[in-house]
């Protein structure tokens, strides 16, 4: 099975979780933030049975759709498993990184980034996906990312503030409850702020990101043909701005 994920280009997201120190640029609808990878917490739910806002386990029918959910805690049906309601911890910016593996594989995946968005994921020029029919576009299974080695079919980066959900299509002729391997790292990072047209020490270190002088994990924050903006509320509580990587190439550096 390993060999198929490499030949379809595809890998599995525990190695591309990224290690204390590590650098970062994270794309945003307005440009690039950089930063650096100072706390790293690895989180797994699983087995996850997937449940709706009562509480109550999903089974979704024969060759039949399941609206827009939240993967909800079954704990506390409240509370959206991927959601973070607030900008920092402990003074530090945070962010979700990771995929999630399903099963049985005849159950297909739509996400929503974030949630009531467009389904992502569709060939550029054809019409919106439609989940409840079944369309053969913009899903992902279990063959993609299984559940006992989720990839990066479906590589997910959540910001605070953000809830994101998942419509499903059951393509079997037997009933099926998805199930879910939710797999993610928790990064508490540094962000380099940026002095434009000022000589500054974190210039260098971002120039030399943008430039690709230095290793770094370059992630879209949403999803490629839609990244998410960053807003007022990130903008103030990070204190950041983004740049554009031509901006970022051309810093001025002490």
């Amino acid at each position: 099975m390993m060999e198929d994920f490499f030949l379809k280009g595809l890998v599995p997201i525990m190695k591309k979780f990224l290690n204390p120190n590590f650098l970062m640029a994270l794309e945003f609808s307005e440009g690039f933030i950089f930063g650096r990878v100072l706390r790293r917490r690895i989180m797994q739910y699983r087995p996850y049975s997937l449940i709706n806002s009562a509480g109550t386990t999903v089974d979704i029918a024969a060759s039949s759709a399941q609206g827009e959910l939240w993967l909800r805690d079954s704990r506390n049906t409240a509370k959206d498993i991927l959601y973070m309601d607030t900008t920092t911890d402990r003074g530090l910016p945070w962010v979700l990184h990771g995929a999630i593996g399903w099963k049985p594989h005849q159950i297909m995946v739509y996400p929503r980034i974030p949630e009531g968005s467009d389904v992502p994921g569709k060939f550029p020029d054809i019409d919106p996906v439609i989940p409840s029919a079944g369309n053969r576009t913009g899903f992902y299974s279990g063959m993609e990312s299984p559940y006992d080695v989720p990839t990066d079919f479906m590589e997910y980066i959540i910001p605070p503030k953000t809830h994101i959900s998942h419509e499903f299509y059951n393509l079997d002729t037997e009933i099926h409850n998805p199930v879910a391997n939710i797999l993610f790292a928790l990064y508490h990072f540094q962000i380099f702020t940026p002095l434009i047209a000022t000589p500054a020490p974190t210039n260098r270190i971002i120039r030399d990101i943008a430039l690709r002088h230095i290793p770094a994990a370059f992630f879209t924050v949403g999803f490629t043909s839609n990244p998410l903006p960053l807003g007022d509320t990130l903008r103030e509580d990070w204190k950041v701005s983004p740049i554009s990587l031509d901006e970022a190439a051309t810093l001025e550096a002490e």
